[in-house]
């Protein structure tokens, strides 16, 4: 009687574990398009294109105003561009959302980022940058603008 009643808690346990598994499957990607604007928080060494006059070869703390322009969204993949808010130069974006609907992965041609969306119109980005002649890492909050 115990084995049986093992059994049927297994399997309904089971079950619900399924059923919620493919409830957040069936959950529609958050909508990222729009302007995203936050002030990041940098430490930097060497030379970087987009912080011209920064080629101090030690760090350097620096805050800077970005924006991120998201143009473009088909389920958990996107792409856009992201560059200084005053600046002109725009680089491409490419990104994707985790099965969590949360957890955000870009890249651009020189850096990785690193965002966790807080809320419809807020989100954490880190942005890691490596090159032979420098290295950057920065976190900002987001904020969509509509």
């Amino acid at each position: 009687m115990t084995i049986w009643i093992h059994a049927a808690s297994s399997l309904i346990f089971a079950a619900v574990l399924a059923a919620s598994g493919s409830a957040v499957a069936q959950q529609a990607y958050p909508d990222l398009n729009g302007a995203w604007i936050g002030q990041m928080q940098h430490i930097l060494r060497g030379k970087t294109e987009h912080l011209p006059g920064t080629e101090e070869t030690g760090p350097v703390f620096v805050e800077v105003t970005w924006t991120i322009v998201i143009d473009r969204q088909e389920g958990n993949r996107f792409t856009g561009t992201w560059g200084r808010t005053e600046g002109t130069r725009r680089d491409q974006l490419l990104g994707v959302i985790r099965a969590d609907r949360t957890t955000i992965h870009m890249v651009d041609d020189d850096g990785t980022f690193l965002g966790i969306l807080a809320g419809p119109d807020a989100m954490e980005v880190c942005r890691t940058e490596v090159t032979a002649a420098s290295g950057n890492v920065g976190c900002a909050e987001f904020t969509r603008r509509r």
